[in-house]
């Protein structure tokens, strides 16, 4: 069954599949990664057992966007072990989707993992990004899909939260 998540507070719930992805913990990347870069990392859980959990890194930037400023956060899902790892995850669900429809599904979910954050002074988004060589690598044509790019990286999923008018 695809995956559909839907935010919840401090997690994405997928429903019909009975998957939690719980809002990440960030820490700073550890040496020999770019010091700029954060850790992010969530846990899977079905039908109320965690049952796996993920590791990837990220990055954060200041963007100007149409009606101001924009923090952008985004999801490093082009790494060979960042991708092993999902896929390990498809294979305990036992999940028989095409790879590359379970991939933007499940980065569907860490975006909407962490939606429950706001600011007053600008908007925020969150972008999930691979690059064709890593799918190429696991046997994966995006070309099958027409999915967007951004600064020559596959845009698998994003979500924006509007800055608040307080």
């Amino acid at each position: 069954m695809p995956l559909n998540f839907t935010p919840q507070p401090g997690s994405a719930v997928d429903q019909g599949n009975g998957i939690v992805i719980t809002s990440p913990r960030v820490l700073p990347a550890s040496p020999p990664e770019d010091p700029s870069h954060d850790e992010y990392q969530y846990l899977f859980y079905v039908d109320g057992v965690r049952v796996d959990g993920l590791g990837l890194f990220g990055s954060e930037a200041m963007m100007e966007a149409e009606g101001g400023r924009e923090r952008v956060f985004t999801l490093d899902m082009g790494r060979d072990w960042v991708l092993e790892s999902i896929f390990s995850f498809k294979r305990i669900l036992r999940n028989t989707d095409e790879d590359l429809t379970f991939l933007i599904g499940l980065a569907q979910g860490l975006v909407m993992a962490n939606m429950d954050q706001s600011s007053s002074k600008y908007s925020i988004r969150y972008v999930a990004v691979t690059t064709d060589d890593a799918l190429s690598r696991r046997g994966i044509n995006p070309s099958q899909m027409n999915l967007p790019s951004e600064a020559g990286r596959i845009v698998l999923a994003e979500g924006r939260i509007p800055a608040r008018a307080d």
